[in-house]
């Protein structure tokens, strides 16, 4: 998708069966930043090798913070999708990020849960190769969900050996993994089976189950080859939902780590299959990915508990989908008026067929239908992109993308039911100046669209008894418009430092709440901008060291003063170091990583009365190999045992025999809401190369 390829040296597991890709494959080893004279912006970038290898994971979806800026929580137990915060947004679940995993796109509109839901617990991560990132809505080869940013995700091509993984920790973990490659014809076949079980801290026992399971089949070379990839992901679990505070303080069994329902939680699925196929003729090369699955959930949540006293608030979430789509792309070399040029073109399509349902329920029995609708998706993305290299010192990009999108929805109440078809163009530029071998200049700027939930197009009244009312439609596309300048610069040897400040504007803050079933918030515009300074330094060849720092601010620029004009949940700072000790000669395969994550308070209501609580986490990682055939690792997530939320909202509830509120229309409260961070989690694993 992005044109970038991976080695497997220095990734995690990578010392004990990893080899390298076919020849031309670009190396990384680290946080490919470094990129002088090369690299499109201060804020792209490539994650691989050391870091990821390196990097102490409490779940797999946090293998994306080695995106600098982005944090990974989640605000439940289990499988269900981990919320991400990045540039001034609290994405939910991945509504203004677009994240790929081997070409195809994870996230998925009009959802069950929340709109662009990306769930990257399927990972294994052992198997990833790397991780390309792009921040802003500045390339015209990604279309939905990316005015935040993008990520894509590839997978190992071969191993060097097969190997098998035992992983045992506290709170009742445990994991075993088995993986390997073989020739088969003329490729190489990668396959890997990737099974676990987690109670996690709480009173209720999460009980997680995942089951991960990837075939990939790869042939040819950068000039001409393919692949073909199948991906299997199921997962059940009991997850513990976020908890009043006040309840905490009224002396709830379990404390941080108690419940108010023990029956919350869900199952999931999802199955891809996945092909592509690239060649070139002279100065044209062409790419052709294919792609399709089959996706579910079945998700059992409560955020407000009692607000029904009789039958309490959980709900059933229910998606069902099937999608097709395909991305094609063509780049031509040459030269114009003297100057060295590369057009690209490209081709998207992407069809969704879904069903999704809203119950009210009890101990996940169904007491009434709140919502069911079927929805179609079909979308198709067209988009042209120009580089010229002026000079050495110069180079431009410009872009655009037209992207149409035809909705049509068949509610269960008909007049919550429509179709209409929508598309706007997206215009793109981007400019970078190298005045010295050690300094680049960036300046970037262009339009995005991101699709609404199709529910909050079509909704007019109430869909169930009792429901809320739509205030007003949402747009079936929201525009977002934004600009970054930056720098790169190698200040000593070893040293790379990058710095970016950027600004985002959307035309919309309106948004479906697929827990009421619902549009939430008003039609407010809002805008965001900040700094990022990312530093990356390898003072030796065994050391490396990085940094990276992120301040934002988001606010509502219709400046109501009555209500407020913060953007609840938007993150405002974030920070993060780790020193990771790697190849050091003669230290049998020793491997060390000690990295700090610092998630800075958020304004959790419009008048910023009401604010988070910071989080700051160490996480230590040490391997070490005790033989050709055999290592060891340790983690320990949490290391200074602290107390934190992983999630913090402030939100409406009411406890069980708790009186009604007289000041609000249903009765409830207004309070702090969290979800307890694990504590000090420690967990050992063995490697035994096969």
């Amino acid at each position: 998708m992005f044109g970038v390829a991976f080695t497997t040296s220095g990734m995690r597991a990578a010392p004990l069966a990893a080899v390298d890709d076919p020849p031309a494959q670009v190396v990384v080893t680290a946080k490919k930043t470094d990129a002088i004279g090369s690299a499109i912006s201060a804020s792209a970038g490539v994650v691989g090798g050391v870091e990821l290898s390196q990097r102490p994971l409490l779940r797999a979806g946090e293998l994306l913070e080695g995106v600098p800026g982005l944090i990974v929580t989640a605000h439940t137990g289990g499988g269900k999708a981990n919320q991400y915060y990045l540039r001034g947004f609290n994405l939910d679940h991945g509504t203004d990020f677009a994240g790929f995993v081997e070409g195809v796109p994870v996230n998925l509109g009009t959802h069950a849960h929340g709109q662009g839901y990306m769930d990257l617990n399927g990972l294994i991560p052992e198997l990833v190769s790397g991780i390309a990132y792009r921040k802003g809505p500045y390339y015209a080869d990604v279309g939905d969900f990316a005015a935040a940013g993008s990520a894509s995700i590839a997978y190992l091509a071969r191993l060097r050996e097969p190997f098998l993984t035992l992983e045992g920790g506290t709170d009742s973990y445990a994991r075993v993994l088995f993986a390997g490659s073989t020739g088969l014809g003329p490729g190489i076949l990668l396959y890997g089976v990737d099974g676990g079980y987690y109670d996690g801290p709480f009173r209720v026992a999460g009980r997680y189950r995942p089951l991960r399971a990837l075939a990939k089949y790869t042939w040819g070379d950068d000039t001409q080859g393919g692949s073909v990839s199948a991906q299997f992901h199921r997962a059940t679990w009991f997850g513990s939902d976020q908890l009043p505070q006040a309840a905490i303080d009224a002396g709830l069994p379990g404390g941080r780590f108690g419940t108010l329902d023990a029956t919350a939680g869900g199952q999931t699925h999802r199955y891809t299959l996945a092909g592509e196929a690239h060649w070139s003729h002279g100065p044209v090369s062409t790419r052709v990915e294919l792609y399709a699955f089959h996706y579910g959930l079945n998700l059992f949540s409560d955020f407000t508990y009692f607000i029904d006293q009789q039958n309490g608030d959980q709900i059933r979430q229910h998606d069902d989908r099937t999608v097709v789509g395909e991305n094609i792309s063509s780049s031509i070399s040459g030269h114009y008026l003297g100057q060295s040029t590369t057009d690209m073109f490209g081709l998207q399509s992407r069809n969704d067929i879904i069903d999704t349902e809203l119950d009210h329920t009890r101990t996940r029995a169904i007491l009434g239908l709140m919502r069911r609708d079927q929805t179609l998706i079909n979308t198709v993305g067209l988009w042209w992109t120009n580089t010229v290299i002026w000079s050495p010192t110069l180079r431009t990009t410009v872009g655009l993308r037209l992207d149409v999108d035809h909705f049509a929805l068949d509610s269960n109440t008909s007049a919550n039911s429509g179709e209409t078809t929508v598309g706007r163009p997206e215009p793109k530029i981007g400019l970078v100046y190298t005045p010295t071998p050690k300094l680049d200049l960036y300046l970037q700027a262009g339009l995005s669209e991101r699709s609404n939930d199709a529910r909050g197009v079509f909704d007019r009244v109430p869909s169930y008894a009792g429901g809320l009312g739509p205030t007003m439609a949402s747009r079936p596309l929201v525009r977002s418009e934004g600009a970054e300048v930056g720098a790169r610069v190698r200040l000593i040897p070893g040293l790379t430092s990058t710095l970016a400040v950027w600004w985002l504007r959307s035309n919309s803050e309106l948004f479906f709440a697929g827990d009421t079933g619902s549009d939430d918030d008003s039609d407010r515009p809002g805008q965001r901008y900040g700094i990022e300074l990312n530093n990356i330094y390898a003072p030796a060849s065994w050391l490396t060291i990085d940094a990276d720092v992120a301040i934002s601010r988001a606010y509502f620029t219709d400046h109501n003063i009555a209500v407020g004009d913060r953007i609840p949940e938007a993150i405002n700072s974030s920070a993060s170091a780790a020193v990771i000790l790697h190849d050091i000669p003669r230290a049998g395969g020793f491997t060390a990583s000690l990295r700090l994550r610092y998630f800075g308070p958020r304004d959790l209501v419009e008048d910023g009365s009401q604010r988070s609580a910071p989080v700051t986490l160490l996480n230590f990682r040490v391997g070490l190999d005790l033989s050709r055939r055999v290592s060891m690792a340790l983690e320990i997530l949490n290391l200074l045992g602290v107390a934190y939320n992983d999630a913090e909202y402030y939100s409406n509830y009411r406890l069980l025999g708790q009186p009604a509120n007289p000041d609000s229309a249903d009765g409830s409260y207004l309070g702090h809401t969290i979800h307890a961070g694990e504590p000090r989690e420690i967990r050992v694993s063995t490697t035994v190369r096969l």
